[in-house]
């Protein structure tokens, strides 16, 4: 018997036995957990028990199912990845994580600080059961993602493309980072977190909500830096963002290509398909350095990829200070922005300047974006 048919059986045992006693119940805690000494074994209640038994009908076909998060990977896609997978597990399912491409710094610190291995690279989805988590478009996706058999998605953007014909677990919330979605499922499904796995979902919910200071951060976030930081045994929370941040802003070694493409997504709205990769600074004068760089490789960046419109975002949040240089990649790029977006700040000749809250990719860019593509679709 398998263990998805075990904890179905149990929370059958488990129902009896709280119309039998009133409202009491016996049930079992699942093992697999990643760690040296297991934490304590907690009954699960009645609500974590329907909880698992709804997500134990995926359409796994008895296949490993891979975890993985969107193309230019993040810390936030690739640590939501290995704590789902594991979760997964717990569950009875067989998972693993995998990623689109090499990490960036800021990832590569986290998962050495917890002591957690870079998962494999996926080449392709075609004919491989996939659970997404951290983003729903399949340009966003690993490579023939739309020839794979999609079982799930963990997501806290808006919803994309990726769709199926039957049935899937799909778990969209409006917070701040993929990551607290995943603390939360193993505080549903009632299993205990390891040191390692919430040492990796504390860098990732930091990362994400620029240490709570980001504006999708939610009271959720907050709780589960909290929660995480005590159980990764993290004394110092502030220390470790400016650690892992000092990482992100970290391009050395890196070409400017590479910068570029670090932190990179696409969409696509109204017929149109376009680009947008994020890059971390920390003042005015460095913005402006990179967002030269950026335009000098405008025209290869462009080249390299399918896409009507391209952007390079040079961003700088430190504290309380968000400022945006936007530096449009071509010329019908430009033009788009002076359209959309024309309540800029400054226009130095390279890029279009945000103050005052800056032009977020998630809260402000993307969705701007999108509605005036639904409003005149090209075609």
């Amino acid at each position: 018997m398998n263990q998805r048919n075990k904890l179905t059986v149990l929370f059958c045992l488990a129902a009896v036995c709280l119309a039998a006693v009133g409202g009491f119940y016996i049930g079992r805690n699942a093992g697999g957990i990643p760690e040296e000494k297991e934490p304590a074994v907690t009954e699960p209640t009645e609500l974590q028990l329907l909880n698992r038994e709804a997500v134990s009908h995926m359409s796994d076909e008895g296949k490993t199912i891979y975890v993985i998060g969107h193309k230019s990977p993040d810390s936030d896609t690739v640590c939501s990845a290995i704590a789902y997978a594991r979760l997964l597990n717990l569950l009875g399912y067989t998972a693993e994580p995998r990623i689109t491409m090499p990490v960036n710094n800021e990832t590569k610190y986290i998962l050495e600080q917890a002591g957690a291995e870079i998962p494999e690279i996926l080449y392709s989805a075609a004919g491989e059961t996939i659970f997404l988590v951290d983003h729903s478009e399949y340009v966003q996706a690993a490579e023939d993602m739309v020839d794979a058999h999609i079982v799930g998605i963990m997501d806290h953007h808006g919803v994309g493309a990726v769709n199926t014909g039957h049935q899937i677990v799909y778990e969209a919330r409006p917070i701040g980072a993929t990551a607290t979605i995943v603390w939360l499922d193993y505080l549903n499904y009632g299993f205990e977190i390891d040191k390692q796995t919430a040492h990796l979902l504390l860098g990732a919910v930091l990362s994400d909500t620029s240490n709570l200071t980001g504006s999708t951060t939610t009271e959720a976030d907050k709780k589960a830096v909290s929660a995480l930081a005590e159980i990764a045994g993290v004394s110092d929370v502030d220390g470790f963002y400016r650690a892992l941040h000092e990482q992100a802003l970290s391009y050395e070694g890196m070409s400017d290509m590479e910068i570029m493409f670090s932190d990179y997504k696409e969409y696509e709205a109204g017929n149109v398909k376009y680009g947008i990769g994020l890059v971390s600074s920390v003042k005015e004068e460095t913005s402006r350095e990179l967002a030269e760089r950026m335009k000098n490789i405008a025209e290869e960046a462009m080249a390299s990829r399918d896409v009507d419109y391209m952007f390079a975002s040079v961003g700088i949040r430190e504290g309380d200070i968000k400022v945006d240089y936007i530096i449009p990649m071509s010329e019908a790029s430009k033009e788009l922005m002076e359209q959309v977006f024309p309540n800029y700040d400054e226009y130095d000749g390279t890029s279009f300047i945000f103050r005052n809250g800056g032009l977020g990719r998630k809260t402000k860019f993307v969705p701007g974006l999108n509605d005036f593509f639904a409003a005149h679709p090209h075609e």
